[in-house]
């Protein structure tokens, strides 16, 4: 039997609390996106509308919270690559959550919720068409943003996971830089 290295048992002892930090955040950050989705459904209001987006700032909150707990608890591990680690999984394990309760949500309310949604998005982008027209190839844009108006649970969970994802990753890596050890 091979003998093993004294640092072999430390490295995955250390990535097993990169990862239980990720995930111990990113279920928490998860829930509370889908709480917010449900509860907007709850009381009435439109759970596929704008209002929706003010849970989109928990992703990128939560990775910060992960890098922060590591550096925490760990401070011997918050090195650079961790943060980023700890971040990373965070925000797709967060957004991914918050797309699979989206998804969850719309198949159980049904198209009918879903086409409202979509004809009150298209009131507000035609309604916007004057400012679209005032930029360079603004008649293109417009057509883009009517046509990228989320139709099916699918595109809504597809929207709910980039935009998650994208702006958490935005701001999971400032904060891995200035939380690092």
């Amino acid at each position: 039997m091979p003998l093993r290295s004294a640092s072999r048992p430390a490295v995955s002892m250390n990535n097993q609390a990169v990862i239980r930090t990720a995930l111990r955040v990113g279920m928490v950050a998860g829930i509370i996106c889908i709480a917010w989705t449900v509860l907007l459904y709850a009381t009435g209001q439109n759970p596929f509308g704008p209002k929706r987006l003010m849970s989109i700032f928990v992703a990128p909150l939560a990775a910060v919270l992960a890098e922060w707990q590591l550096r925490k608890r760990h401070r011997e591990l918050a090195t650079l690559g961790r943060q980023l680690l700890v971040g990373v999984l965070t925000v797709v394990l967060t957004a991914l959550l918050a797309a699979t309760g989206m998804y969850g949500l719309a198949r159980m309310t049904g198209p009918k919720l879903i086409e409202q949604n979509r004809r009150e998005m298209e009131q507000v982008v035609r309604a916007e068409r004057a400012n679209f027209m005032k930029e360079k190839g603004g008649e293109e844009q417009y057509e883009r943003t009517l046509a990228s108006i989320a139709a099916t649970p699918q595109g809504l969970a597809m929207d709910e996971f980039s935009k998650k994802l994208i702006l958490g990753l935005l701001l999971a890596v400032p904060g891995a830089i200035f939380l690092r050890r």
